[in-house]
């Protein structure tokens, strides 16, 4: 007597078992993404009092400025160390520049410095510089793209 073979079923359902890992795995997806939240109230935004009325053009009239402090950092050969040009002036004694920064981030932490390094620049006076503004409070310390031409 023969038995018969079990593979002649009326119904495949491994198809349909993959078919439900997709739904499933999709299900997942949109659940974990749709729960993060809106992104426009984690942007800081000064919002008014209830029922007055501010005018972007009001902090402008004010007087206030922000003055961008550029560090150029060249490598000068012939003396053998940095020399920074700070907006416009020259400084070889990084100690009398570190003094410069300090005074001027108590006069206002908000100026954005911008560092401009040349590519010979020794690392370590960049990172000097760059741990004297921040010790200094500066809020805002960028790095160019550019370096200054030589």
């Amino acid at each position: 007597m023969r038995i018969p073979p079990r593979h002649d079923r009326s119904h495949d359902f491994g198809a349909m078992t993959s078919m439900i890992d997709v739904v499933l795995f999709l299900l997942m997806f949109f659940v974990i993404t749709a729960g993060t939240g809106d992104q426009a109230l984690l942007l800081p935004t000064p919002l008014a009092r209830s029922g007055s009325i501010d005018s972007p053009q009001a902090g402008a009239t004010s007087g206030e400025s922000k003055v961008e402090i550029t560090l150029r950092l060249k490598w000068d050969p012939q003396a053998g160390r940095t020399v920074v040009d700070m907006n416009g002036t020259d400084y070889v004694d990084l100690v009398a520049l570190q003094e410069i920064l300090h005074r001027l981030a108590r006069l206002d932490a908000g100026n954005p410095v911008v560092f401009s390094p040349a590519p010979d620049v020794p690392l370590g006076d960049l990172i000097t510089l760059y741990d004297t503004c921040q010790a200094a409070g500066f809020d805002t310390i960028q790095f160019s793209a550019r370096s200054p031409a030589p």
